[in-house]
């Protein structure tokens, strides 16, 4: 898997994940290598030592699963299969914890940038709706009443017009 590292040090992991590769293992990616297989098979034994050593510390507080940095991988959060983009891996139980606080709490900011095919009307705006998986294809996520409210603010920053559609 040719995943470029951006940035490491002894808490961290930055890279630039490619369009077409799935972030966590599912019931769904049997047989396809993941973000979280290529991070495990990479700093498994570290992993391994850092579980060792975690099993002789105490607890996190409430609320923090130190489990998760396990069956995850480190991966701290996702971005969709066919988005690229730039994801963080910690590399201990404590920085994981850490960041998951702050995407849960939304003090990150997200910002994404995106080719539209047609003309965007208006051209800044913001879309508010709640967002869950859909009942009808529990794989995939949409627009649901009871969803997790998701708020996007959007701008155009540049239009494109084909040379062909000139003709």
């Amino acid at each position: 898997m040719n995943i470029e590292i951006i940035h490491e040090d002894k808490d961290i992991i930055i890279i630039d994940k490619p369009a077409g590769i799935t972030v966590n293992r599912a019931e769904t990616t049997k047989g396809v290598m993941t973000v979280q297989d290529w991070a495990e098979e990479r700093f498994g034994e570290q992993f391994q030592r850092e579980k060792e050593e975690d099993d002789k510390k105490p607890a996190l507080p409430e609320g923090e699963y130190k489990n998760e940095f396990y069956s995850r991988g480190g991966v701290v959060h996702r971005l969709d299969k066919e988005t690229s983009g730039i994801l963080i891996l910690a590399k201990n139980p404590q920085v994981f914890a850490e960041l998951q606080k702050q995407f849960r709490e939304r003090t990150v900011k997200k910002v994404y940038q995106a080719l539209a095919h047609g003309v965007v009307v208006p051209s800044e705006g913001e879309i508010s709706v709640p967002v869950g998986r859909l009942p009808w294809n529990r794989k995939s996520f949409g627009i649901v009443p009871g969803g997790r409210e998701s708020k996007t603010l959007y701008k155009v920053l540049q239009t494109y017009q084909n040379p062909k559609d000139k003709e």
